[in-house]
């Protein structure tokens, strides 16, 4: 029943890709409870409709070892096998080395996944933060009190009921995501009156957090808020997400240099240094990737106001301009150059422009090259025209759909919008990939742990397309 199934769904996605000329690809690993590796690709691409859509190619059984050469062949066999090679626009991925050369060797447009750049940013951040890491420590122990000891957490929800609190848990920090760190603090800081009274009354050695610990992580939890809502905002699916990078990006740096200034507590002025320096190391060279200054510039709400440099921001119009040009030039016919009909039965005087008695075409060849030329320049002129209209008209507000703004101007700016086709789907992370683990982890959980990796592949196809 699953494989009939599979191959029917499979079948029905092939047909679709199979119309697409531009797609964006996701790609991430994982190992399951079993210790068995599997690779997952998602393709992202603008429908017929103009609205962003998602298929899983693949989450493919991977027993060979994790190396450039190995993840590169898996990639080019499922690029074939769905039709999709020479229409990847761009690839989103971690920044692990052997996911990164792979890219490489495959020669697409990388982008690395914002959400794993920004936890990487955020954490070394807080790691790097003494007053912050002794913080976290305590308060790390105060959660797993309450998460380990039934009778600490009926006395925590007895308090939160006294007190009319909502009945929230505490939130544990996981290691390897920065998000968890911000979701502990937030909690135990609204819940400090109920923790407090409620460690007040038990027999136990862990020490509640101080006012002092609270004032602290007030004053870095205001820091960190925008940095939570730009995890959130740029790992969604549904809406366009990787044209926000680059503004993000921006936005964050004038934030950080804002907060510094502000901040009077010792401990977050500390914390907002880390930040910035880590910040302009990690995402020095954002402004400059192709795939992620397109999808910047097509979106009709950023274009160039949302560059930090201005620079970067004017070559990034002549990035737009040269691609546009090239797809004008692509559009037009050949236009062989044609032979010129004789008007006398007499022999042309020697001087005269004309083929020789062989039939040969003297001035063939310059007359190819002089039609390229002007072919060129007719493409290069009216492609920068195309661009200067589009980039003088007022930006689109941002609450407003991009792609519902290219099919309203799609006769206005025709090569533009074939270029938002392919740019603009493609997303700021890699994690729809990771949320395809996610429910191959309840899949493959300890109850169905006999399932065997070619089941639990098609398996979790059906479950992401159907």
């Amino acid at each position: 029943m699953v494989v009939k199934r599979y191959e029917e769904e499979k079948t029905k996605v092939k047909v679709v890709m199979q119309r697409l000329e531009a797609v964006s690809l996701t790609a991430d690993m994982w190992t399951s409870i079993n210790m068995d590796a599997y690779l997952a690709v998602t393709c992202h691409y603008v429908d017929d409709s103009a609205k962003l859509a998602t298929v899983l190619l693949g989450v493919l059984p991977f027993p060979e070892a994790h190396t450039e050469v190995n993840i590169t062949a898996a990639m080019r066999s499922l690029m074939e096998e769905w039709g999709t090679e020479g229409k990847v626009t761009s690839i989103v991925t971690d920044a692990g080395a052997n996911m990164v050369a792979s890219v490489r060797s495959l020669n697409l447009r990388h982008a690395l996944c914002f959400a794993h750049s920004l936890n990487l940013v955020v954490k070394k951040s807080l790691d790097a933060t003494p007053g912050l890491q002794d913080l976290r420590t305590r308060a790390r122990k105060v959660v797993t009190f309450f998460k380990t000891s039934t009778t600490a957490k009926e006395k925590l929800r007895e308090i939160q009921e006294q007190i009319n609190r909502p009945v929230l848990k505490l939130i544990q920090e996981v290691d390897t995501r920065w998000n968890s760190t911000y979701l502990m603090l937030q909690r135990l800081f609204k819940e400090r009156q109920s923790v407090g009274a409620a460690l007040a009354t038990l027999k136990t050695d862990v020490r509640p957090l101080s006012s002092e610990d609270y004032e602290t992580a007030d004053a870095c939890l205001q820091l960190l808020s925008p940095f939570f809502q730009a995890t959130v905002e740029l790992s969604e699916e549904k809406r366009v997400s990787g044209s926000k990078i680059i503004p993000m990006t921006k936005m964050l740096m004038l934030y950080w240099y804002d907060s510094i200034g502000k901040t009077s507590h010792d401990t977050a002025k500390l914390l907002g240094q880390n930040m910035v320096s880590n910040m302009q190391n990690k995402f020095d060279t954002t402004e400059s990737q192709t795939a992620l200054t397109l999808s910047t510039m097509l979106d009709p709400r950023f274009k160039t106001i949302g560059f930090y440099n201005q620079v970067q921001a004017a070559a990034s119009v002549k990035r737009l301009t040269a691609f546009c040009t090239q797809l004008r030039k692509n559009a037009q016919p050949d236009t062989p150059t044609e032979e010129q009909p004789s008007t006398s039965a007499q022999p042309a005087p020697a001087n005269v422009d004309n083929p020789s008695s062989t039939g040969l075409n003297l001035w063939e060849t310059l007359d190819r090259d002089a039609s390229e030329v002007r072919t060129a320049r007719n493409a290069t002129a009216d492609a920068t025209v195309e661009v200067q209209r589009y980039m003088t008209d007022p930006p689109l507000e941002r609450s407003k759909d991009p792609l519902a703004y290219w099919v309203d101007h799609q006769n206005v700016y025709p090569n533009l919008f074939k270029l938002a086709k392919q740019f603009v789907c493609m997303p700021a992370s890699s994690v729809p990939s990771e949320r395809v683990f996610s429910k191959c982890g309840e899949i493959v959980s300890k109850k169905r742990n006999w399932l065997n990796p070619k089941t639990v592949e098609k398996i979790m196809f059906l479950n992401k397309n159907l």
